[in-house]
This record gives C-alpha cells, sequence and structure tokens, in this order.
C-alpha cells in the first residue's frame, strides 16, 4: 500500500477509526480499539478540549480501512512514521503529558492502557495538532 502524501490523507484515515469507534458496531469497533491499544506511535489530537491518539500504522497508509489494514502483511510504522514525519514537520517523541492523556483516552474507549507500546517499547506522539476534523 502507498503511504499517505498530504495532510488531507492523514485526515481521511484519522476520520476513517472516529467512524469505527463511534459506530460501536464490531467487528469495526473492536478493530478501531485493537489499533489503539496497540500502537506505539501516535498522532495526538485535540477538540474541543478532548484528546484523540491515532495510531500510525493505520492512518500512515493511503485510503486505509480495516479489509485494506488486515490485508496489508507488510504494514510498518517503518514506512508509516517517515511519510506522517515528513506531513506534520517533526518526528514522534515520547511525551509524559501526552502519554497520561492517552491512557485517560483508552480509559474513554472502555480499556486500561498497557504501561508501554508493542514490544515494550516507549509510545511516542507527534505534536498536538490542535482542533482539527
Amino acid at each position: 500500500m502507498r503511504t499517505i502524501e498530504n495532510l488531507i490523507e492523514l485526515m481521511t484515515n484519522i476520520q476513517k477509526i472516529d467512524e469505527y469507534l463511534a459506530s460501536k458496531k464490531d467487528p469495526e469497533f473492536s478493530f478501531a480499539i485493537n489499533l489503539v491499544k496497540k500502537g506505539t506511535c501516535f498522532v495526538a489530537t485535540k477538540i474541543n478540549d478532548s484528546y484523540k491518539f491515532y495510531p500510525s500504522r493505520f492512518i500512515g497508509y493511503d485510503s486505509n480501512s480495516m479489509e485494506a489494514h488486515l490485508n496489508n502483511e507488510h504494514r510498518d510504522g517503518r514506512e508509516t512514521n517517515p511519510a506522517i514525519s515528513e506531513i506534520l514537520g517533526n518526528k514522534p517523541i515520547p511525551n509524559t503529558g501526552l502519554d497520561k492523556l492517552y491512557k485517560e483516552y483508552c480509559e474513554t474507549l472502555g480499556f486500561t492502557a498497557n504501561d508501554k507500546g508493542t514490544f515494550g517499547v516507549e509510545r511516542k506522539y507527534w505534536n498536538v495538532l490542535t482542533d482539527i476534523k
């Protein structure tokens, strides 16, 4: 799959995750929960004083969907992270404040966040995108 090349493609994928979470219908809902639960690098957004977190391995591929993601055997943050960094103009970094907000977000989704990302790796975040839709 091709990685994203612009902010519109990034936002399209962010909206797709939001759709899956808002539907509360499986299998899409559980799929989106697992993406958030197992992620390591996230784009953090603030909308109306509420934070949401979007995993790079999903939002970094163009026109992604549950079906496309599950059929992409080569999905890898080493591909998507540079694409997202190019668009946002910075690299993801550890951030204790955002990590605390990530854990609070996970609780709103109905689960307790793991102490670390997948494979015990410290979670990283791109600078918060404020009030995007």
